[in-house]
């Protein structure tokens, strides 16, 4: 089933599922599902599809009437909705039932990755949302090339539709953030409390990263599975927690640009608590180490007993 996000305002009037009364036939039968708010048998309630959302279902999709499909106000919830009426200027579709949507990982990650050329960075943003990453903070590092941090509106809005195309994709019922472009020692300055920071480095030989996350007392022994809070505006405010691991637990990953980090980068970060941990004895680009990463911090994570 086809799964697009709508601008919330959209669904300003329906029912949060989470906070909908569900029978006990439904909570026994794991279809929980919330009544539209004010719906009556008698009146159906509609929405206009914005023009852009109704030229890929109506044009592209070629969605018929009574085909079903999936709108996402980025709340976690998902809201069952059918094509009712199609014209060459509009598409309105019949909202059927909200109901929670796909959890997002037991882990909270925040990549901060080194500024690459256009299109890996891109196949980060692609990638990563698949994978599950929550928050994207591209960053500036030593090597980063030059020019790369002057991204104007035009390339935010295409990076803004790369994460939420790979989130209609892979199925998530929230999109990450992604964060403005800022230099390393900002985002180092913005660690939270209460998260774990890794840098995979390839200087690195004897930490791995399957050693720091399940050594005692780390966030691979202590993993509590539930659901993440929305994405806030910087590292320091996506996360919370006194002196322990947050639930979900946040996993911050500093990624180096093409070419890696240099020393006086890692050493500076070792300087603000972060753990610097190989990722194996070969060498790898800088988006396959992200994925790399990222891939691993799930697995483990969400493998933890």
């Amino acid at each position: 089933m086809h799964r697009f996000f709508i601008p919330p305002e959209l669904l300003t009037n329906l029912a949060s599922a989470s906070n909908a009364t569900i029978s006990p036939s439904q909570e026994s039968s794991r279809n929980v599902v919330a009544p539209l708010a004010g719906a009556r048998s008698d009146l159906p309630q509609f929405i206009t599809l914005p023009k852009g959302l109704a030229h890929q279902v109506r044009d592209v999709l070629r969605l018929n009437i009574g085909e079903h499909m999936l709108l996402l106000d980025n709340s976690g919830d998902e809201i069952l909705a059918t094509v009712a009426r199609t014209s060459k200027t509009s598409v309105e579709v019949h909202l059927l039932e909200r109901r929670p949507g796909k959890s997002e990982p037991a882990v909270r990650i925040i990549l901060c990755q080194g500024l690459l050329k256009s299109a890996r960075f891109e196949w980060i943003l692609e990638k990563g949302t698949e994978l599950g990453v929550s928050t994207f903070a591209p960053i500036l590092c030593r090597r980063s090339i030059a020019g790369l941090e002057d991204a104007g509106p035009a390339k935010i809005q295409r990076w803004q539709r790369i994460i939420q195309e790979a989130a209609e994709q892979s199925g998530r019922s929230r999109l990450p953030e992604l964060l403005p472009i800022r230099p390393l020692n900002h985002a180092l300055n913005d660690i939270p409390p209460g998260a774990l920071a890794i840098m995979p480095w390839e200087e690195e030989h004897s930490l791995t990263l399957h050693d720091v996350l399940n050594a005692p007392g780390n966030v691979g022994a202590t993993l509590a599975v539930a659901r993440p809070a929305p994405a806030h505006p910087t590292l320091a405010q996506s996360t919370s927690a006194p002196s322990t691991f947050t639930h979900p637990p946040t996993i911050i990953l500093f990624i180096g640009p093409e070419g890696g980090l240099v020393p006086e980068e890692v050493a500076l970060a070792q300087q603000h608590g972060v753990q610097v941990v190989s990722l194996g004895s070969r060498i790898l680009r800088a988006e396959t180490a992200a994925l790399a990463a990222v891939a691993n911090v799930i697995y483990e994570l969400e493998h933890s007993d």
